[in-house]
Parts: structure tokens; C-alpha cells; sequence
């Protein structure tokens, strides 16, 4: 091995100095490196280019309101370790108190099933109380639906118990706020949630990331919480698809929520169940609710979830 390396390096060199006479009368035809200068258009994109290293260029950057108080975002990027991104952004404001943020279940029971989460939104929606948006929620038994952690819906405790000591919760307390805690957070606040589901990793604590020893990129659902509880982030991540979307490690899912603004945040499931959708007409009719993001099961196909969160708005 070490005669071929020596015979490399002049190799290379002798190129090298080929290329450096061919070009010695020419403007640079040769860069060593591209340089990427990332251009936010939106505000959430501009708060991930301030705040974290994640961007190194933009491809399209669009922000849109869903309903008073719920701004929607999609930004398509190359990351800074050179691969196709897509991300999905939901900002909502609880001060709005129009709006409201709601645990869904199949059939909009207080049951475990599978569902979709469009179809979990339909049967939710209806005059007066009228769904908007919303992502897939708790980690789940695929056969039964049984989700791994606590369900709470409009005050009611459906289930309680969490299979182990990673899983953690997402809940809207009996004055409207926001929280996101552990286990030994939940004994102190369970008699005053009115909706909540679980999750699993703690991405931020008090402001400050929790690194992760899984280093995987998959397609991820996570949600944060600002300090007052009083705003709330969504983000889904596509993944699985090298040219499109190639998903987010914990860690980095951790600096996009800290970007954002969040305090707490938690990993939601997500692969195959990852969904962000929004409604696409304010009328009842059908198909009214869009999948914005590509699940990856079967090219794209929405799976049928245990639960999740809808966007809820009560006066339009």
C-alpha cells in the first residue's frame, strides 16, 4: 500500500499542474467548493438561518395563514451536510383565543383505533367547531391502536398508563396553555389537562437540547412549547427519499425547535405515520382536508395513526 501511495502523489500533482497551465490564461474555470448563501423569505425560515447552522441554501420558502392565529410553513433547503430537505412549520398562537389545539382519535371517539388523521379530522369538524390543520400524535401498537402514552380528550383521561420511562406528553392545561413534560411533570398537572397525547425523546429541556445517542435520519413529527406556553410549534420532516427529502436526527430536530423559539420540546412518531395537513376549502365539502407533506408509505399514501392534534377553530 505504501508504494501506491507514493506513486499517487505525483500523480496527482503532475495533474494538477496540467489543469493550472490549461486555465493559467482563463478566468477560475475550477472551484474547489461551492459556497451556498441561504435567503429566507419567511420569518420561520429567517429564524432557522439566524439561529442554527441547519440551512446552507434555499430552494423555496412560503408561508401562508390557515386561519387566524395558525401560520403554516414550508421550506424545501439543502442542509449544511449537503442534503435535500423539506420541512413543514405550524406556529400557533393560544393568546388567539379562537383557537384551539385538540387530541383526535378515530371516529372522534373516546376509543383507540387506526385512522387517518384527514379522516380523524372530518369526523371532528362541523359548525361552530371547525378543524384547520393538524399532525399525527403518540407512538402506537399497530395492531390494536393503543398509543404508548397518556390520551386526554376535552377533559376526559381515555388512558393513563405509558409503557416505559421515555415516553413524555404534550398537553393543553384547563386555562389554555401549553406543556410539554416527563413523567414525574404529568403527577403534578394531570388533574388540570384538558387535552393531551404522549411522546417519546425529549429534544429540549428548559431551552437547552438533550442529545440523543440515535443519529438516524427518518422522517419526523415533533412539537414545542415556548417558555409562557402560550405558542406552540408543529414541524414535520419528510424523509426517506434522497433527491426530495432525507429526514432529521434527534439533534438536529433540536436545533430547528430551539430556532423556532421553543422551550420544551418532544419527538412525536413519525416514519411512515408523519402527516401535516391542512384544510384547503372553509366549506364541508369532501376531500377538504390536504396532505401537504409526502408520506412514505406506498409513495405517499396516508397511514392510519392512533391519534394526533387538530388545529380547532370555534367562531368561523
Amino acid at each position: 500500500m505504501k508504494n501506491i501511495k507514493y506513486i499517487l502523489l505525483p500523480l496527482g500533482f503532475t495533474l494538477s499542474m496540467l489543469i493550472a497551465i490549461g486555465c493559467s490564461n482563463k478566468e477560475e474555470l475550477i472551484k474547489p467548493y461551492e459556497q451556498y448563501v441561504a435567503n429566507p423569505k419567511t420569518a420561520v425560515a429567517t429564524k432557522v438561518v439566524t439561529n442554527s447552522d441547519l440551512i446552507a441554501s434555499i430552494n423555496t420558502d412560503t408561508t401562508y395563514t390557515v386561519v387566524n392565529g395558525v401560520e403554516a410553513t414550508e421550506i424545501r433547503y439543502l442542509s449544511s451536510t449537503g442534503l435535500s430537505m423539506k420541512a413543514f412549520v405550524f406556529e400557533i398562537d393560544l393568546t388567539n383565543q379562537s383557537v384551539k389545539i385538540e387530541a383526535s382519535t378515530p371516529n372522534n371517539a373516546p376509543a383507540f383505533g387506526m385512522q387517518p388523521m384527514t379522516k380523524q379530522a372530518t369526523y371532528a369538524d362541523n359548525q361552530g367547531h371547525k378543524v384547520w390543520a393538524g399532525i399525527n400524535g403518540d407512538f402506537y401498537n399497530m395492531d390494536t391502536g393503543v398509543p404508548q402514552g397518556i390520551l386526554y380528550k376535552q377533559g376526559i383521561a381515555i388512558k393513563t398508563t405509558v409503557t416505559d420511562a421515555i415516553n413524555t406528553f404534550f398537553a393543553i392545561t384547563k386555562d389554555g396553555k401549553a406543556f410539554i413534560g416527563n413523567q414525574q411533570d404529568y403527577a403534578l398537572v394531570k388533574n388540570n389537562i384538558q387535552e393531551a397525547i404522549g411522546g417519546r425523546v425529549v429534544l429540549l429541556k428548559d431551552g437547552l437540547p438533550v442529545s440523543q445517542a440515535d443519529k438516524r435520519l427518518e422522517p419526523r413529527t415533533c412539537i414545542g412549547v415556548n417558555k409562557e406556553g402560550t405558542k406552540v410549534y408543529m414541524l414535520v420532516v419528510d424523509g426517506r427519499n434522497f433527491h426530495y427529502s432525507n429526514g432529521m436526527n434527534y439533534d438536529d430536530l433540536a436545533k430547528f425547535m430551539k430556532a423556532l423559539g421553543a422551550y420544551q420540546s418532544i419527538n412525536l412518531d413519525g416514519g411512515g405515520s408523519s402527516t401535516f395537513f391542512v384544510r384547503n376549502t372553509p366549506s364541508f365539502d369532501a376531500g377538504r382536508f390536504m396532505i401537504r407533506n409526502w408520506p412514505t408509505d406506498n409513495g405517499g399514501k396516508e397511514r392510519s395513526v392512533a391519534n394526533g392534534l387538530i388545529i380547532v377553530s370555534l367562531t368561523n
